[in-house]
């Protein structure tokens, strides 16, 4: 099964990098091909409703990702949301996540903005039809050390193990209802 992990903090490394990076190491160990996208290394456009559907970048991003079983978002949350560049990934690439399964990792500077992936999931569901995991995984600064790494034995490592396992099963019945829905 092929796996997009998309990286959408701009800054390289970070909590957002190493949780991309672990994601890869779980898919890998479960035998499936995971592939990491970082934002900041993209060259996308903004979007802007028209132009940015002709950018080569655009059009060879959302490529790769038509080509994915499921697609994992890695994204901070800024302002009780998704960074801007995680909503403007949407809207250039937003075909190709059209009946995928879908999984959401946030991290945060506090517990209190828990909720607020949910606008951006409902979008996922309603726009593009995603199956969309219930168990996204929601990781605070505390949960870190210094390094921005996680401890061994954190509960976000095991939430991380469990959408690991997870998605793929949601990617293959995300399948078989794109079959449905073709025939």
């Amino acid at each position: 099964m092929k796996i997009a992990i998309i990286n959408s903090n701009l800054a390289s490394g970070g909590k957002t990098g190493y949780i991309a990076g672990e994601l890869e190491s779980l898919f890998g160990a479960g035998g499936h091909e995971a592939v990491v996208f970082h934002a900041g290394d993209l060259s996308l456009p903004a979007c802007d409703g028209r132009l940015c559907y002709k950018d080569e970048n655009a059009i060879a991003l959302t490529e790769r990702l038509a080509g994915m079983d499921a697609i994992v978002l890695v994204s901070p949350i800024y302002n009780f949301d998704l960074n801007a560049a995680a909503k403007n990934l949407i809207e250039l690439t937003g075909n190709s996540w059209k009946g995928k399964a879908v999984a959401l990792v946030c991290t945060a500077g506090g517990d209190r903005s828990y909720l607020s992936p949910l606008g951006f999931m409902n979008s996922l569901s309603l726009d593009y039809r995603c199956l969309l995991s219930p168990r996204f995984v929601f990781a605070i600064r505390s949960d870190f050390r210094e390094d921005n790494t996680l401890a061994e034995d954190s509960p976000v490592r095991t939430r991380l193990a469990h959408l690991a396992q997870e998605l793929p099963i949601l990617a293959e019945a995300a399948r078989r209802i794109r079959t449905l829905s073709e025939s």
